[in-house]
């Protein structure tokens, strides 16, 4: 695959988590409250959810937790990593 491809592909994957989120938020919050809230409100939140979500994303991007053995010690330790 060529480096233009891969971008793209990558952007079309966090565009979808992104719009992913806003749509669950928008659903949770039109079906979980017992007050009607107006579907204005509702797609605002929505979109807020998902511009916080996608900054969160941008500034810390995927951390990993990976065990490592350290030699005379049993217990293995934890390190972060970031993707």
């Amino acid at each position: 695959m060529t480096q233009i491809k891969q971008s793209h592909l990558s952007h079309v994957q966090r565009l979808t988590k992104y719009v992913l989120m806003g749509l669950i938020v928008v659903i949770a919050t039109r079906y979980i409250p017992d007050n009607i809230i107006q579907t204005k409100e509702i797609i605002m939140i929505g979109a807020t959810s998902s511009i916080a979500f996608a900054i969160l994303d941008m500034i810390s991007p995927a951390i990993t937790i990976q065990q490592s053995q350290q030699a005379n010690s049993e217990q293995p330790t934890k390190a972060l990593v970031e993707a």
